[in-house]
């Protein structure tokens, strides 16, 4: 029995590790496209930081197709290989076989969840701010000696030396505003230009007013603001929204019911993958099939559901209700097939 618990367990944890890499390629390469191309040539370690952050950005579809798949490969290349009728002669029964993968279940139950409450909304924070941060960054670096450079449609900027991040003799004008800055010294910091000893010139009904002054902060719009969405709000902010009744309370009880319930599903699809794959007798081809469409339509019932909780429409117990029906049915029903 510890031999063919360990064939199991090894395979469907090769198999997962083998998909995850696939997908990881296939999502990364399909997003290369989405990025701002500034970010090409910000550097070879910086531009693999944002592939790691946009990576882990869809990790939890990873992980419920990974071990959906994977498990579904492991029952039916025990079947293929008609290993399934020498189990089944050692008098080993459908509930024994299905034992190790049920166990290995719960260890993904707890994986799925430490990604769905804080790896996922960590990554697309990061990534929004790693993007915006470095979209900027790259930007001002850019700035040439003695060359009036338009860093955006408003913003005109002029510096008579530059070394590295510290500029003396600076110009800058806002089109919109109709302000215009000079600066003796300035050094960048992130979007942000520390100028000392200058004067700004407002403009006004009369002609314009000019302000001396010694100490001057002044954030370079190079519009480009990558923001996160709500739903990456940290969990700490969720739950303060629920407890004090703020405005978008409904809001974020969906989105702390979809992070917490994210582990339901792999409750089941370990095992049921894995009957699928010893006991339906289909192509390996058409057996994926149908994993991607239980796991399509969940993801349909989840974002359906997750509205309606949004809308305070429906409680969401009734949400987790219906992620056990689904699921368990499932199970169930291709647990007792023949």
């Amino acid at each position: 029995m510890k031999i063919l618990y360990r064939y199991v367990g090894t395979n469907l944890i090769k198999y997962f590790l083998i998909l995850t890499v696939f997908f990881s390629v296939v999502i990364v390469s399909s997003q290369l496209l989405h990025l701002p191309s500034i970010l090409y040539h910000a550097g070879f370690f910086k531009f693999l930081q944002i592939l790691a952050f946009v990576n882990l950005s869809f990790l939890k579809f990873q992980l419920l197709f990974g071990f959906f798949i994977s498990a579904l490969l492991v029952g039916y290349y025990i079947r293929e290989n008609r290993e399934i009728y020498a189990v089944y002669a050692c008098g080993i029964s459908k509930s024994q076989l299905v034992l190790p993968v049920a166990v290995l279940s719960v260890f993904f139950v707890v994986l799925a969840l430490v990604v769905s409450l804080f790896v996922v909304p960590f990554a697309n924070r990061e990534r929004a701010k790693f993007i915006t941060l470095n979209v900027k960054k790259h930007i001002l670096d850019s700035i040439v000696e003695r060359n009036f450079m338009k860093l955006s449609e408003n913003i005109t900027v002029y510096v008579n030396k530059k070394n590295e991040r510290h500029m003396e003799d600076v110009f800058i004008f806002n089109k919109k505003q109709g302000i215009t800055i000079t600066a003796e010294k300035a050094v960048f910091s992130d979007n942000k230009l520390l100028l000392n000893n200058g004067y700004i010139q407002i403009p006004s009904e009369d002609g314009f007013n000019l302000l001396k002054f010694k100490e001057y902060r002044f954030v370079l719009d190079v519009n480009y603001i990558k923001k996160y969405e709500f739903e990456d709000l940290d969990n700490k902010a969720l739950i303060s929204m629920i407890k004090t009744n703020h405005k978008d309370k409904l809001k974020a009880l969906g989105v702390m019911a979809e992070r917490l319930f994210f582990g339901i599903p792999f409750m089941f699809i370990g095992v049921l993958g894995f009957i699928l794959g010893i006991q339906v007798y289909r192509s390996r081809d058409a057996l994926i099939s149908i994993v991607v469409l239980i796991s399509i339509f969940y993801l349909v019932i989840n974002t359906y559901f997750v509205k309606l909780i949004q809308k305070g429409v429906i409680h969401p117990a009734v949400y987790g209700a219906v992620l056990l029906v689904y699921f368990g049915g499932l199970t169930f029903y291709f647990y007792r097939k023949n």
